[in-house]
C-alpha cells in the first residue's frame, strides 16, 4: 500500500475511535474529564484527516470531499482508501 494510503488508513481509524468514545460517553456517564481531553484529541486527528487527503496526491476526489464530512469523514475515508489501494 501507497504510503499515503496507509497514514490516510491509520489516521482515519484514529479518529473514527475518537468519535466513537466521545459518543459512548455522551451516550452513558458523560465524564467531563473524557471530554476535555478526547474532544481536542478528536479535532486534531479530524485536521489531519482533511488536511491530507486535500494535499495528497493522485486520490480521487471521492477520497477527498468524503474525508471533510464532520462525524463520519474516518469512517468514508477508511472506505474509499480501501477501494483506492486495489485500484
Amino acid at each position: 500500500m501507497r504510503p499515503l494510503l496507509r497514514a490516510l488508513e491509520v489516521l482515519s481509524a484514529l479518529e473514527t475511535a475518537s468519535v466513537l468514545v466521545l459518543l459512548g460517553n455522551l451516550a452513558t456517564v458523560h465524564a467531563q474529564g473524557v471530554t476535555s481531553a478526547l474532544g481536542p484529541v478528536h479535532g486534531s486527528l479530524y485536521l489531519a484527516v482533511a488536511t491530507t487527503a486535500l494535499l495528497g496526491r493522485d486520490l480521487l476526489p471521492r477520497t477527498r470531499v468524503l474525508a471533510l464530512v464532520p462525524a463520519v469523514g474516518g469512517v468514508l475515508t477508511l472506505v474509499n482508501v480501501r477501494r483506492e489501494a486495489r485500484r
